[in-house]
């Protein structure tokens, strides 16, 4: 039983080392997708790969992120390695998982629970934390101390969707769907995860510019169902910036078990679950064979030469 990683990457220099180090201590195969980084995190990926084999860069092309094509891109290519009982996740560059997947699946799933949704604490910027960047005692050198020692305070998400599923030969994952059809029977239980999407004045206010040029673009608004509405569409990085009064925050120390969340929005009814556990038992192969697979022709949707010109124009502004 081995574990694939399924890794697209976009202008996460600041970050994507210790991801990627995370990652190695307990995956067996990481692809990388670079969807045209502006900065180093493509020669950062290479580095690592040479020295670790499990890293697999597959290329870096400046295409449109998408949840489907580029998702279910990666898994067409990868699943030429993985075996039945195998399992696979989506994962991103500003997550790091509390509890290792193998863990997880050995001490937290039942036998028949073949899906893992995920539970986000999401780490927060503070404004006291800004205000302390704002002074000078925290720097762009601190970025090379681990993102757990810099950010401390979370708040937990109620949201929660696919991230860790069993392999079988049989399943698809056509190109208009942003997981496999009918991926397996979902657990109870969440997948811990931490998340750093926003690690310091400098690269959150870099990341929403950047951000805001591709969400401004007509094509790549399509890809998103409400691309007025997606934290995406956000430029002004001071939005995203947490009070230290809010009293959803919650302070975590390094080493120590986080909260356990009981949340089950991501579970049908009863009823509906007990249709599934036996569909999911006897039939998932029948029903696989009806499903479309990816077209092998289909490939990432490239970004035009100007929107590549315009984000490199935007990163050297500073």
């Amino acid at each position: 039983m081995k574990f694939h990683a399924l890794l697209p990457v976009r202008d996460e220099a600041d970050i994507i080392q210790q991801c990627l180090e995370h990652l190695l201590t307990w995956c067996d195969a990481i692809y990388v997708f670079d969807t045209g980084s502006v900065d180093e995190t493509w020669e950062i990926v290479q580095d690592v790969a040479c020295q670790d084999m499990r890293i697999i860069p597959i290329r870096k092309e400046p295409v449109y992120y998408c949840e489907t094509r580029l998702r279910g891109y990666m898994f067409h290519y990868a699943r030429q390695q993985m075996q039945d009982g195998d399992w696979f996740l989506r994962v991103d560059a500003d997550e790091f998982h509390h509890i290792p997947p193998p863990e997880f699946v050995k001490t937290y799933l039942k036998k028949h629970e073949t899906i893992v949704y995920h539970q986000y604490y999401d780490f927060q910027l503070t404004q006291k934390e800004v205000e302390a960047w704002n002074k000078g005692e925290e720097t762009i050198a601190d970025r090379q101390k681990p993102i757990a020692e810099r950010r401390r305070y979370f708040t937990p998400s109620y949201y929660s969707e696919p991230r860790l599923c069993r392999y079988r030969s049989t399943m698809k994952w056509p190109v208009n769907c942003s997981f496999p059809i009918n991926a397996g029977f979902v657990a109870r239980e969440r997948l811990p995860i931490r998340h750093y999407p926003h690690r310091d004045p400098l690269q959150l206010e870099r990341r929403c510019r950047l951000r805001a040029i591709m969400m401004a673009d007509a094509t790549n608004r399509q890809n998103w169902a409400n691309p007025k509405q997606h934290h995406w569409s956000q430029a002004n990085w001071r939005q995203f910036i947490v009070s230290n009064d809010d009293p959803q925050l919650q302070y975590w120390q390094p080493g120590t078990d986080l909260p356990r969340y009981q949340f089950t929005n991501h579970l049908k009814p009863i009823p509906i679950r007990l249709v599934q556990r036996l569909v999911h038992a006897f039939l998932l192969p029948i029903l696989d064979s009806k499903r479309p697979s990816f077209p092998d022709d289909v490939r990432p949707q490239p970004i035009p030469e100007s929107i590549d010109r315009a984000l490199i124009q935007e990163l050297q502004i500073g």
